[in-house]
């Protein structure tokens, strides 16, 4: 069954077609990826997701909510997380600190009660306790108390995955997670995705341009070109694709 049903999409600049006519859809506990060349639209169909741009026509459901008349704030309400291509963590919080910014959008406490500290210490406690299980599940428990300042990249990575995690998602976007890691920090990266997929019970959207490990780890594969979709299918079907070879993964010499 499908979580995310993406139909007819359009998105417009002045004259510049961004994505024109985008159908697909994602199931329930599926990895999806999202390829194509550069300004094929893939970042612009995240930020329609994610309600940062407006779709100039067609529709978004996720689960039986219209995404397109959500406001942004209400993303993360619903059950959608997401990851940005750079790395943007607080340096001075620790690691454990960090991961508790991402469940802001689940606090109980209204803003009167948290001004006369009314169940505060009671809330944050629990919400401790369930970052910190976070990030032992990825990992990442010996470094929870420390800063986030002088992190290895790949470790980074890692934490802003355990902050989306945090506001309790059942779908994950994630916006070139391999972008500046090392081949051996990719294979690792690879089996992390699929780790928090069958440990969080989650349905991953990811725009990826390192090939190895879209064909490696996907159920499914949406291909764009100039903000249109030229192929979709299982990795088998698409890596062979003559428009998918022709466009993006490079025509035989």
């Amino acid at each position: 069954m499908a979580l995310l049903t993406v139909e007819n999409v359009g998105v417009r600049f002045g004259g510049v077609i961004a994505l024109d006519g985008l159908t697909f859809a994602v199931d329930e506990g599926h990895i999806c990826a999202l390829i194509g060349p550069n300004g094929a639209g893939k970042t612009t169909l995240f930020n329609v997701l994610s309600r940062l741009y407006e779709a100039s026509e067609g529709s978004v459901a996720f689960d039986d909510h219209d995404l397109l008349k959500l406001a942004p704030h209400d993303i993360a309400r619903i059950g959608i997380a997401r990851t940005f291509q750079n790395v943007a963590l607080f340096p001075a919080l620790t690691v454990l600190e960090n991961v508790m910014t991402g469940a802001h959008c689940q606090g109980k406490i209204g803003m009167g009660r948290a001004m006369l500290r009314i169940g505060v210490a009671r809330e944050e406690k629990a919400l401790r306790a369930r970052c910190r299980s976070i990030l032992e599940r990825l990992g990442l428990g010996a470094q929870a108390e420390r800063p986030a300042a002088g992190l290895p990249f790949g470790t980074l990575k890692r934490i802003e995955f355990a902050r989306a995690l945090a506001s309790e998602p059942r779908l994950l976007l994630l916006d070139e997670p391999a972008n500046g890691l090392t081949h051996g920090e990719v294979d690792e990266l690879g089996e992390t995705i699929r780790s928090i997929r069958d440990q969080f019970n989650l349905t991953l959207l990811l725009v990826e341009h390192h090939m190895a490990m879209v064909m490696a780890i996907s159920d499914h594969i949406v291909v764009l070109d100039f903000g249109r979709k030229i192929a979709e299918g299982p990795p088998s079907l698409v890596r062979n694709d003559p428009k998918v070879i022709e466009a993006y993964l490079g025509a035989p010499a």
